[in-house]
């Protein structure tokens, strides 16, 4: 029991740590995810994906919008995760003990399928959290996108106060139900299951390859761990990136999002432009109109049927190259963030471990 305690501390903790270091290259891969085709005159130009021009744009604050929701939710989600993979390597070393057992500094080994499938299972048992979080995190993100730093000092208020992660998940409960924070929840399990397996198998293996002993977290090992956790976080996100997008498709359809019942997609040719406005009726009512862009759904402006869909259609209006977009800030954020998610989660459940 201490120990799964412990595991949700130190997953809680270090999960902070790591959204802190990340937040402003998620912000980038969202955007950069939930845009539209480059050929497109539509489309948004590169500058304004880019985090200077953000800063620039929407303020410092905007690298870290829609962190709220993951800091309560993802940061959780991190306890869940490290204490349900644990859980499971505990449950699969009882069902399934080693035949021949390896030991190194006195710690016996279980086999890397167990690694593996402990993650997938841990991937699976995060669902109830990850799903309605990165929901909420996605769409106050893109809604951030709108603002247009020539418009009003009201207008650029109005989106801002859109964007809030509390504001987001009201707007979708009250429009959809408490269902509707579970939009893209299969692909989120297709991502999160096998990601998570790839992630800590690629961390366990590359600690046993480096040689680094249960607890040790001081001198040279702090620079093994640090490595690799941030290769297994690179890994992970290669692994599933593709899937990835069409979550963040998924779940920002821009139908989805707006508040504006005038604005929803009809069984018309209805398809976001860059004079559509996305603001609610009474901010529209008092002239507050601001801009968009179309964001990923450009063949036609029926709503995904599903990832399936979301897929065909996405590499039809965009090619290949759609699955892959946001990869470079994913992947850049990747490291550094899982580099600190691990080594924090490995000092902290040193120091709990040694209260017992």
């Amino acid at each position: 029991m201490a120990s799964s305690v412990n595991d949700f501390i130190a997953g809680y903790i270090s999960g902070v740590a790591g959204l802190i270091i990340g937040s402003p290259l998620d912000v980038l891969k969202v955007r950069l995810q939930a845009q539209g085709d480059a050929s497109s005159p539509k489309h948004i130009p590169a500058s304004k994906s880019n985090l200077t021009t953000m800063i620039q744009n929407e303020g410092f604050r905007s690298l870290f919008k829609g962190i709220a929701s993951p800091i309560v939710g993802l940061a959780g989600l991190n306890s869940i995760l490290f204490a349900s993979y644990s859980a499971s390597m505990r449950f699969l070393e009882t069902v399934s003990p080693p035949s021949n057992p390896s030991f190194y500094a006195g710690e016996q080994l279980q086999p890397l399928s167990h690694v593996f499938t402990a993650g997938f299972v841990a991937g699976v048992a995060c669902f109830l959290v990850s799903t309605p979080t990165e929901l909420v995190k996605c769409r106050a993100q893109v809604i951030a996108a709108r603002l247009d730093p020539s418009s009003s000092a009201a207008a650029q208020r109005a989106i801002l106060s859109e964007s809030g992660s509390w504001q987001v998940t009201k707007d979708v409960v009250r429009r959809f139900g408490f269902k509707g924070l579970y939009q893209g929840g299969l692909v989120t399990i297709l991502r999160d299951a096998p990601g998570y397996g790839v992630y800590f198998l690629g961390y366990e293996g590359l600690k046993r390859f480096l040689d680094v002993p249960a607890g040790e977290t001081g001198g040279i090992n702090t620079w093994k761990l640090l490595f690799a956790g941030g290769v297994a976080g690179t890994l992970s996100w290669a692994s599933i990136y593709p899937l990835d997008v069409i979550k963040t498709r998924l779940q920002t359809q821009p139908h989805l999002i707006t508040t504006d019942p005038r604005t929803l997609p009809t069984a018309s040719s209805w398809i976001p432009t860059a004079s559509t406005s996305l603001l609610s009726k009474s901010h529209a009512d008092r002239g507050l109109v601001h801009q968009t862009t179309r964001q990923g759904h450009s063949l036609s402006s029926t709503p995904y049927k599903g990832m399936v869909d979301c897929a065909i259609r996405s590499y039809r209006s965009e090619g290949m190259g759609v699955f892959v977009r946001g990869a470079t800030p994913a992947l850049l954020r990747a490291f550094p963030v899982n580099a600190v998610t691990f080594f924090v989660y490995e000092l902290v459940m040193a120091e709990l471990q040694k209260l017992e």
